[in-house]
C-alpha cells in the first residue's frame, strides 16, 4: 500500500496501538492479576507487616505499570519513526499507550485483589477462574472504548476532507480532547477498581480466608 497516502498511515499506525494494547491486555492477565493470589498463605505475614498491604498494592502498580509503559512506549515510537509520522503524532500514540499501561494494569491489579485464589497454587488456573475471566473482558472492553475515542478525531478529518499530509501535524485539540476522553476511560476502569481494592485490603478481610 501507498505510505505517503494519510489514510493507510493513520489505518496502520492505529492498528499497531491495538496490537500493543491487546498484547499488553493478555500480560497484565496472565502476570499482574494472579500477583496477589500467590501470596498464598503467606498473607498473614504481608497482613502482620509494618508496611500495610494498600501501600504494597501501589508499590505493585508503580511498578508494574512504569516497567510496562516504558516497554510499550519504546514500541509506538519505533513504529511511528518507521512511519515517519511529525513528532506530535508520535507523542500522541504515546501518551495514549502510557494511558492504557496504567489502566490496565490498575485494573488487572483491582480484580486480582478485589476476587483473590488463595487456594490455588497454580498462576495458570488462577488466570482461567472467574476472576481473570473478568480482568481479561473487562480489559477488552477498556481497550475497545479508548480506541474508539482516540480514533474519531482522524475519523472526523478524513470524512471532512480536512487531513493534511502525512508529514504535516493536524490540529492538536482533537486528539488532546480524545487523549482526555481516554483519561476518562483510564479511571473508570483503573483508578475506580484500585480504589475500591485499596479500601478492601485496609480491612484485612483477607486474613480470614486463609
Amino acid at each position: 500500500y501507498d505510505l505517503q497516502n494519510p489514510f493507510w498511515i493513520n489505518l496502520i499506525s492505529y492498528l499497531n496501538l491495538v496490537v500493543c494494547a491487546l498484547a499488553l491486555s493478555t500480560l497484565t492477565t496472565r502476570f499482574i492479576f494472579p500477583q496477589f493470589s500467590q501470596e498464598g498463605q503467606r498473607m498473614w505475614i504481608l497482613g502482620l507487616s509494618p508496611v500495610p498491604l494498600h501501600r504494597l498494592l501501589s508499590l505493585k502498580l508503580r511498578l508494574s505499570a512504569s516497567v510496562i509503559a516504558l516497554l510499550t512506549t519504546a514500541l509506538v515510537v519505533i513504529s511511528s519513526s518507521s512511519l515517519a509520522l511529525p513528532p506530535q503524532r508520535t507523542l500522541f500514540f504515546a501518551a495514549a499507550i502510557i494511558l492504557l499501561s496504567y489502566g490496565l494494569t490498575a485494573l488487572a491489579l483491582a480484580i486480582g485483589a478485589l476476587i483473590p485464589n488463595f487456594r490455588e497454587p497454580n498462576p495458570a488456573r488462577i488466570v482461567s477462574g472467574f476472576g481473570g475471566t473478568l480482568c481479561l473482558i473487562a480489559s477488552f472492553l477498556y481497550i475497545l472504548l479508548s480506541i474508539v475515542v482516540l480514533v474519531l478525531p482522524t475519523w472526523w478529518r478524513l470524512r471532512t476532507g480536512s487531513m493534511p499530509p502525512a508529514n504535516i501535524a493536524p490540529n492538536p485539540l482533537p486528539d488532546l480532547l480524545a487523549l482526555v476522553g481516554v483519561l476518562g476511560l483510564t479511571l473508570l476502569f483503573g483508578a475506580v477498581p484500585f480504589s475500591m481494592a485499596k479500601k478492601k485490603t485496609k480491612k484485612l478481610e483477607y486474613l480470614r480466608l486463609l
